[in-house]
């Protein structure tokens, strides 16, 4: 139904999946890490790789779930994946700061340990996440812009007729498949994957020249609602 709209959609998750495909490790890659002894595979300079890739794979499989429901219509059931999305989108980021910025962070190892442990009950605070993303010296923050996941439920509130809202939502899954070109750039770069780094800063800059609403996502301003005002009560006039 929303082929036409969603055809550039398409051709960068085709992009992303095909980088990813290239960043999972061979076969022989796989047999080299089993035979890392148990203390380096546990290590984080280990774990942490694994981890953004797995969050990667995730990420893609919101984008492709959100792109079978925009096809069939279902636009408010996209609204809890985006969401998801979002945070994956803030913790690739995060996991991504060690390697370059050379530190694990208490922060980072808790984050790791909860990973760890699925019985977990105290996961590491978002909001402390996100501060310590945006105090990275690292981090281009023009670039890896954060939002709120409010405004995510906001932008696709039905804004007076269906199909507006249908329309954020295609622009915004597009936003979210250009964020994903990011953070394989992120992952590639602390996988040590030069090849797949380049291919896609070099799609970044063509997607930049080609949609560059898909770069900068700008949220709906909401509709202002006219105040209602009483009319005036005239005195009837009696002779």
């Amino acid at each position: 139904m929303y082929d036409t709209e969603m055809k550039l959609n398409h051709q960068i998750l085709q992009f992303l999946e095909f980088q990813v495909q290239a960043l999972l490790p061979s076969s022989e890659e796989r047999k080299e890490t089993s035979s890392v002894t148990d203390e380096n595979q546990d290590s984080p300079e280990v774990i942490i790789p694994e981890m953004m890739l797995s969050l990667l794979v995730q990420y893609l499989s919101g984008l492709k779930a959100i792109n079978c429901l925009l096809n069939r219509g279902y636009v408010s059931q996209t609204r809890g994946i985006f969401q998801t999305l979002g945070d994956d989108y803030e913790d690739i980021i995060f996991l991504s700061l060690p390697s370059q910025e050379g530190v694990v962070s208490p922060l980072h190892q808790s984050y790791l340990n909860n990973s760890a442990d699925d019985s977990c009950s105290n996961p590491v605070n978002r909001r402390e996440i996100r501060n310590m993303i945006r105090r990275a010296k690292k981090i281009n923050q023009n670039v890896f812009q954060l939002h709120s996941n409010q405004q995510v439920f906001q932008v696709l509130r039905t804004q007076g007729a269906k199909h507006s809202s249908v329309d954020v939502a295609i622009d915004l899954h597009r936003h979210f498949a250009y964020k994903a070109i990011l953070l394989a750039v992120l992952t590639a770069k602390v996988s040590e994957n030069m090849e797949v780094m380049r291919a896609c800063l070099n799609y970044r800059a063509h997607l930049e020249m080609i949609a560059p609403n898909a770069v900068e996502f700008k949220m709906p301003e909401p509709r202002r609602h006219q105040p209602i005002t009483a009319a005036p009560r005239v005195a009837a006039i009696t002779p």
